[in-house]
């Protein structure tokens, strides 16, 4: 009788451990679908826009078909791409389309690749090569220098609506941008007011809505006030001032240093009249977060932290390409504030002859 017991247990050990393994099967098995990548066939055959209609290309590329022929332009996007190494020939209306669309959604380049009849790793080579193409551009038309003549009439605006700084053009702010745990300089990345790790970024943000100057990326960790001195703002609008003959001021946040050309709260035991001040230009500075907040409702792909791998990815080149395709977006959409404070944005002609002008046509 023990010994038939015991062959029972035997069984029932037997098939709790059957039972055990096939429910392991069964998680190795859902998380092999989840990482798993398929291969499709593809025929290499470029895309066009006129391929797409208006509404997808709004939906999926932030642009219809007309203004992106007009981004092609703008940024000089040759006829053909040649991708050094691989020798791969792609069309550069393929490749911008690519870029807005990878920007404005999550896919992976493996779902993309039925989108644009192209294997995963011939996008991610023509995905770098344009951002490899407008970076430079990017980076010389996101500079404050590129407003200059602009400043005092946007000053002007702002006092008109109640600014209570007469001389105040725009905004000034950091951004972060959530990064994966890095492997090399951890502590650099990481933020220990948000708990996260991150790149930053200083904006200024004019009262018409535009990003006028993006600098960055800086580590996570430097606060906005080393920022400001390292991007040597300082500097830059004291030379503005030398040469339009015209005090031009930018409005930030306590973390800010007070500068002459530079007002931020008033802090510590106020009087009314300080709080009131606060108070007022508070309601000014919001188009800095609104700004922020366009940037990564449009481009959702520069604030998912599962695709920023610092030093694996040009993350940096995406955040500043993205910064100047939204400039691109408010002068053909608008912005929050053009109904907020009443200034509208300039044209995408207008903007456009302003960077040439400014760069003297080395773009």
């Amino acid at each position: 009788m023990a010994a038939h017991r015991l062959r029972a247990d035997v069984r029932i050990g037997v098939l709790r451990l059957l039972l055990a393994a096939i429910e392991q099967c069964w998680e190795d098995l859902g998380n092999a679908k989840r990482y798993w990548t398929y291969k499709s066939a593809v025929t290499n055959v470029p895309r066009t826009i006129g391929g797409f209609s208006d509404d997808w290309l709004r939906q999926h590329c932030r642009f219809v078909g007309s203004e992106i022929h007009e981004l092609l332009r703008i940024l000089r996007v040759p006829r053909t791409i040649r991708v050094r190494g691989t020798g791969r020939v792609f069309t550069g209306e393929e490749g911008m389309l690519l870029l807005l669309r990878r920007l404005a959604g999550l896919e992976n380049l493996h779902h993309l690749s039925h989108t644009f009849d192209r294997t995963a790793s011939a996008l991610s080579e023509l995905h770098n090569a344009m951002l490899d193409h407008i970076y430079p551009f990017a980076k010389r038309a996101l500079r404050l220098e590129l407003w200059a003549s602009e400043l005092p009439r946007l000053a002007d605006a702002l006092a008109t609506r109640g600014c209570r700084i007469p001389s105040c053009c725009g905004f000034i702010d950091g951004t972060l941008f959530k990064i994966r745990r890095p492997t090399e300089g951890e502590d650099a990345a990481y933020n220990g007011w948000k708990r996260m790790h991150a790149t930053k970024y200083q904006a200024v943000v004019l009262s018409n809505f535009m990003i006028a100057d993006f600098d960055g990326p800086y580590a996570g960790s430097v606060g906005d006030a080393n920022i400001w001195r390292r991007s040597n703002m300082q500097q830059r609008l004291e030379a503005i001032v030398r040469d339009q003959g015209e005090e031009v001021t930018l409005y930030g946040d306590g973390a800010y240093p007070s500068t002459d050309l530079l007002r931020r709260p008033f802090k510590g035991d106020i009087s009314a009249d300080q709080a009131t001040f606060n108070e007022d230009m508070s309601k000014f500075r919001q188009a800095v977060e609104w700004i922020f907040g366009k940037l990564e409702q449009l481009w959702p792909f520069v604030g998912d932290k599962t695709r920023k791998t610092v030093l694996l990815r040009q993350t940096g080149k995406e955040d500043v390409v993205a910064a100047l395709l939204t400039n691109f977006h408010t002068c053909l959409c608008g912005g929050v504030t053009t109904d907020y404070l009443g200034i509208a944005p300039p044209t995408l002609q207008e903007y456009a002859e302003l960077i040439q002008q400014q760069t003297d046509g080395t773009l």
